[in-house]
């Protein structure tokens, strides 16, 4: 029954998948870029290049949702079931096979950086967060050590406060 529908459907245009999946790589490549530039910005304590960068990885997560949302409605059968790339193989004509296969392996590997890159972003950012909360515990510390260290008549604050608690 479901190879009789997709043979006969309109929806499995071999030109409109591979365009849609080339879309999506493209997409993806653009994904990598842009992360790896927020690393580089993480690595360099960058944060005024981090923060420019992040109203532009906003509107990449919109065209990613976009992109999602044309492929899943250009891979699914007339009946709406989602189709996977080993399902359309089957149903595809062979010359289709090739492009499909190299975009297949393709999008693995540029989803599969954009998740890494993630997972290193998230942990540079956890541990700058991590340092700022040790800084300010540290200043507050200070603070307090300094009215009962230094018998409190003066109020030390910035840099001295930091010179005298070292």
């Amino acid at each position: 029954m479901l190879d009789s529908q997709l043979r006969d459907s309109q929806m499995l245009e071999p030109k409109k998948i591979l365009q849609v999946l080339r879309a999506e790589l493209a997409l993806q490549t653009r994904h990598c870029r842009l992360l790896e530039a927020q690393e580089l910005a993480l690595l360099s304590c960058d944060r005024a290049k981090f923060v420019s960068l992040q109203e532009e990885h906003s509107l990449m997560l919109l065209e990613l949702e976009a992109q999602d949302i044309l492929r899943r409605d250009t891979l699914k059968d007339e009946a709406g079931t989602a189709l996977t790339i080993t399902m359309l193989r089957e149903f595809l004509p062979l010359g289709s096979l090739p492009s499909l296969t190299a975009l297949e392996d393709s999008l693995r590997l540029a989803v599969d950086r954009v998740q890494e890159l993630t997972r290193r972003n998230r942990v540079l950012i956890q541990n700058e967060l991590d340092y700022l909360a040790f800084t300010l515990d540290l200043f507050v510390e200070a603070g307090r050590c300094a009215d009962t260290c230094y018998g409190g008549s003066g109020r030390a604050s910035g840099r001295l406060l930091l010179d005298r608690v070292a």
